[in-house]
């Protein structure tokens, strides 16, 4: 920043009259993640962090003094704001996963940055002062507590057990004295290694809460979201305030120094919402504790007792985090879970504050008005003379309502089907002879209360009804949910109606259930549903399963035998993943190289996660699911288990059904997808990988080893860190980051992801590959490690681009042959969590294009020196035919 700018700042924060309640405004950011209230000059200021790391300054008007963009995008998981090199004013600390903690002062300056010298997933930063020293404590994955001073500067490493979940200060134990709150984790949502009060300079533990002590044993079994500290009880100490999800229901507990609980909240099942995102801060001046569970707004006493509620079950305006500007009384909501970029203001001082409705303004607003335009012209759209409406028909698995306007459309054929699930009662004494006492083992989820009769005669009256339904048949936890006898007699009693079978987590090759599962039950049932000709088994399974667990021995004999290619349908169970690129890679794999007839998308509420408990849920914009269901079915999937929350705002999915039912969305068979470049095969994979990708709950498994990968920091403990420049999903897909990556930008085309045995196949089409076994790469048949091989992937997927018809920059995109002279390109906002408004180029080349339309806009499109710039709306996409 330059002088003169430094001297604005400080002259506009000077001239700030503090007494003033604020409106609403929109930053000209992204999504914001956090928002910190520091002190510059005197004057309450803003300072704000967004999901990618990026940085900014406000006043509470909402005037912009700065904004830095992180040259590295992470997830920024943590800011702190406070007084670091003495000067009266607040700087900003923030801990990054690209494994940085940096800190920046009010001009926007870069003070210091802090990198370690490994790679690190830092998550955790916390400021301790005492006797006018400061110290700046940190944490990550890697299993130690870094001391830094204010000058960025390694001061002490301390190990400690368990990813850090919390580093907080506080006078916990004394007044005047801070120490410091460390909690950290074992397992993805639950069981803390280790929660306790060390000491700031020793580091040694002075309290400590054993994970079996019956005292917490409801917090144990609570997925906290939000930690925060103040002094709620005023004893003059502070307490630690702990926001959580219990079983969907809201609850609350707060800690003293001597980790005692002082106050609790447990939530009803009305009040109940389903991966609620819950936050929440403290007001003295109240002595009341604010609360935000989903659409809900509790606000408790400072021992827990609820006082009052706003919102709603389900409600809108679910918000990513909250501060306090105790000078002119006002609570301060920052950004929509969705990807908002606004800040709200609630009036502390006006009666029924928590009751305040709030209208959209900032980035949600737009995603809003431009998803209205794509429906009302979707709902219009007529297939022009050169599209030919396909004779398959898409099969959507969903509870959703249908808008009655899709009738109107004639362009495509969507079969609405139901899903329900049953689980049997029968007897499973013959199971056990087979395998044992795990024969008995079942899912605790649901009761086992159905008879076999019973579960034939709900899908007899399905077809007597004409109702098309699915039952979800097992899982991991249970691959019995429905005995192979029962299946086999609902495929014969309802020929008609029943659209298959759901399989979800049965990723263990080794489970003597799953085994027999797989010998057994899949050639009784490929008999069986070649009779019915319409039912299909939906296989739903989570990290990296199709890019890299199905190529091992069990699985790929299933999946890649071609065997039954004709009724097996992958889905992708992504409800803790941070890999999504790679299974959708892994499935457009399996269906373009003809391993399967058919692939699912699967869109559900629980999807913009990947570390549960710092990832919000309760979206209440339909664009993330909208746009990840359009790629996939771009791609050729034309089966979905789609559902959303009671979140998501109307038309919801319809604007989806929509799309598919008018045609603007084509079926999409495989010889027609022209947006394949090149492809990536699996030779011999990498069992230990996949094992430490696999075991998603277990956080615990850090190695330092785990970034020298093709398919590189894929396990849990690394949600949200940067990906390296030789990694597959950064080379092939264009992926920077691990966290909800749906929607890859794909710069070099897609890049499928197929077994060794492709090879054959694609030599004598002379389409390029690369070959690795998830960890090394393989260079003319030599091993060679991931760092070495980065140069041999990228120059095949560069090379596989160059004979594309079209090559786009800036969008998640696909291109679909219509005919000889007509190709369709779909282009989507790729920000799953940050939509934004994207500049795109789309390259032509190989062919000279004789126009472009927008065929929803009817807009002609100019082309100049082969290329076509445009912009995707935020949240949104555009579809472009182009003729030749």
């Amino acid at each position: 920043m330059s002088l003169f700018k430094s001297l604005i700042v400080v002259l506009v924060l000077a001239c700030f009259s503090q007494n003033i309640n604020s409106q609403n405004f929109s930053t000209n950011g992204n999504a914001i993640r956090h928002i910190a209230n520091a002190k510059i000059n005197g004057t309450n200021v803003l300072y704000i962090g967004e999901l990618d790391g990026s940085l900014s300054l406000y006043d509470l008007k909402g005037n912009k003094f700065w904004r830095v963009e992180t040259q590295s995008p992470s997830v920024l998981f943590e800011i702190e704001s406070a007084d670091i090199n003495g000067d009266g004013n607040d700087e900003l600390i923030a801990a990054t996963a690209n494994g940085n903690i940096s800190c920046w002062n009010y001009k926007g300056e870069q003070l210091w940055n802090y990198s370690g010298d490994h790679k690190i997933r830092f998550s955790e930063v916390a400021v301790v002062k005492n006797n006018g020293e400061t110290q700046i404590f940190a944490g990550g994955n890697d299993y130690t507590l870094y001391e830094l001073d204010t000058k960025g500067q390694l001061v002490s490493k301390t190990k400690i057990s368990g990813v850090v979940r919390k580093i907080e200060a506080g006078d916990f134990l004394e007044t005047g004295k801070q120490s410091l709150f460390l909690m950290t984790y074992s397992h993805d949502k639950f069981r803390w290694e280790f929660m306790g009060i060390l000491d700031a300079n020793s580091k040694n533990v002075i309290k400590q809460v054993k994970y079996s002590n019956k005292n917490f044993k409801q917090l144990s079994r609570a997925m906290v979201t939000d930690i925060n500290v103040a002094d709620i009880n005023t004893d003059g100490k502070d307490d630690i305030m702990l926001f959580s999800d219990s079983s969907f229901k809201p609850f609350f507990a707060a800690l003293d120094g001597e980790l005692n609980v002082i106050a609790q909240y447990v939530g009803n099942n009305k009040q109940a919402q389903r991966y609620a995102h819950s936050q929440g801060t403290f007001i003295p001046s109240k002595s009341e504790i604010i609360f935000q569970h989903g659409g809900l707004m509790l606000i408790l006493d400072n021992q827990g007792k609820l006082k009052e509620t706003g919102g709603s079950r389900y409600g809108k305006m679910v918000f990513s985090d909250f501060t306090l500007e105790p000078n002119s009384n006002q609570l301060i909501a920052a950004g929509e879970v969705d990807g908002g970029n606004a800040i709200y203001f609630y009036d502390l001082s006006k009666k029924n504050w928590w009751k305040t409705v709030h209208k959209k303004v900032g980035r949600m607003l737009e995603v809003e008005n431009n998803l209205s335009t794509l429906y009302k012209q979707t709902l219009k759209f007529n297939l022009p003379d050169y599209q030919k409406k396909s004779e398959s028909e898409w099969v959507m698995i969903t509870p959703e309502d249908i808008d009655p306007r899709l009738d109107n459309l004639g362009g495509g054929k969507i079969k609405f089907v139901i899903q329900k699930s049953p689980k049997e009662s029968t007897d499973r004494s013959h199971l056990v002879k087979i395998m044992g006492d795990v024969a008995l083992k079942k899912d605790r989820r649901g009761k086992y209360q159905d008879s076999r009769e019973a579960i034939v005669q709900m899908a007899r009256d399905y077809e007597a009804s004409g109702q098309p339904f699915t039952f979800w048949a097992g899982h991991g936890n249970d691959p019995f949910y429905i005995q192979i006898e029962t299946l086999e007699k609902i495929l014969e009693v309802a020929p008609n109606t029943c659209y298959g079978f759901v399989y979800a987590e049965m990723h263990n090759p080794k489970d003597p259930r799953v085994v027999h599962f797989i010998n057994d039950y899949l050639p009784r049932l490929a008999k069986a549903i070649r009779k019915n000709n319409k039912a299909k088994l939906y296989f739903r399974y989570k990290n990296m399963f199709w890019a890299a667990t199905s190529h091992l021995p069990l699985w790929k004999d299933m999946f890649f035998s071609g065997e039954y290619s004709d009724f097996l349908v992958p889905a992708s169970e992504d409800t803790s993943n941070r890999i999504q690129d790679l299974n959708l890679a892994g499935r457009v794999g399996m269906f373009s190289g003809g391993y399967v007839n058919d692939f699912a998308m699967r869109l559900i509420d629980d999807n913009p996660t990947s570390w549960r408990p710092l990832s919000p849920g309760g979206q209440n914009s339909v664009s993330p699911y909208l746009r990840q269901g359009v790629i996939m079915a771009a791609y050729g999937a034309k089966y979905g288990v789609v559902s959303t929350s009671g979140f998501v705002e109307e038309p919801g999915l319809n604007t989806m059904f929509a799309l598919m039912k008018s045609g603007v969305l084509p079926i999409v068979e495989k010889q027609n997808i022209l947006s394949i470049g090149s492809w990536h095969l699996i030779k011999d994979v990498d069992e230990h990988l996949i094992h430490s990708v696999d075991n998603h709950h277990n956080l615990k498994l850090y190695e330092s080893d785990d970034e020298n990968a093709v398919f590189s920091v894929a396990q849990m403990h690394w949600a949200g860190t940067n990906i390296p420049e030789y990694d597959y999903s950064k080379i092939a897909l264009g992926v920077n980051y691990r966290w909800t990556n749906y929607m890859p930008e794909m710069p070099n085309g897609m890049v499928p992801i197929a077994p060794i045995e492709s090879a054959k196949d694609l030599k004598q089409t002379g389409v390029g590959f690369s070959i690795s076994d998830g960890k090394h790469g393989f260079i003319n048949n030599e091993k060679v490690d991931a760092k070495t091989f980065g140069p041999e992937l990228k120059k095949v997927a560069k090379e596989g681009a160059e004979n594309l018809p079209v090559l786009i920059e800036g969008a998640s995109w696909s291109a679909i042959k219509l005919d000889e002279n007509h190709i369709r390109v779909i282009m989507v906002d790729p920000g799953y969590l940050d939509p934004q408004e994207r500049h795109v180029v789309v390259k032509f080349q190989n062919r000279k294009p004789k126009q472009a339309i927008d065929i929803l806009s009817n807009e002609t499109l100019k082309i100049s020196d082969n290329q076509l710039k445009l912009k995707v709306p935020a949240g949104s996409m555009r579809f472009i035919d182009v003729s030749y």
